[in-house]
C-alpha cells in the first residue's frame, strides 16, 4: 500500500467511527495484524455508539425518567454511555500501539480518542 494511504473503512461506521478509523489509520498500518484491524474496527463502531448516545443524553431536558414504580431514576442511557467509554478505552489499548518517536505518544491517542468520542465541542 503507497504511504499516507488509508484504508477504506469499513461499510456502516458512521462519521464519527469514519473520523477515528482515519486518524489512526493515517499513523499505523496493520496490513500484518488483521487482529488488531478488528479491533480498532470494533472501536470506531463503540465511537459511533457513543455519539449516539451522547446525543440522545445532550438532548434530554432532564437525566432522570421515572421508573417502574413512578420514583425518579437516572436515564439509562447515562450508565450505558459510562460503559461505552470504558470499553472504547479497552479497545484502544488492546491494539498495543507502538510508543516510538515516529509513532503517536499515549497522550495523542487519548486525545484522538477524545475527539471521537466527545468531537468539537
Amino acid at each position: 500500500m503507497p504511504e499516507n494511504t488509508v484504508p477504506k473503512a469499513p461499510t456502516g461506521l458512521k462519521a464519527r467511527g469514519r473520523q477515528l478509523w482515519r486518524e489512526i489509520q493515517a499513523v499505523y498500518s496493520f496490513d500484518d495484524a488483521p487482529e488488531k484491524q478488528i479491533l480498532l474496527e470494533e472501536a470506531c463502531r463503540t465511537s459511533d455508539v457513543i455519539k449516539r448516545l451522547q446525543d440522545t443524553v445532550d438532548a434530554a431536558a432532564d437525566l432522570r425518567v421515572r421508573g417502574s414504580q413512578g420514583q425518579p431514576v437516572a436515564m439509562p442511557e447515562v450508565a450505558e454511555l459510562r460503559q461505552f467509554r470504558a470499553l472504547l478505552t479497552q479497545l484502544l489499548k488492546s491494539l498495543t500501539l507502538p510508543d516510538d518517536e515516529d509513532a503517536w505518544t499515549r497522550s495523542q491517542l487519548g486525545k484522538a480518542g477524545a475527539r471521537a468520542r466527545w468531537g468539537n465541542r
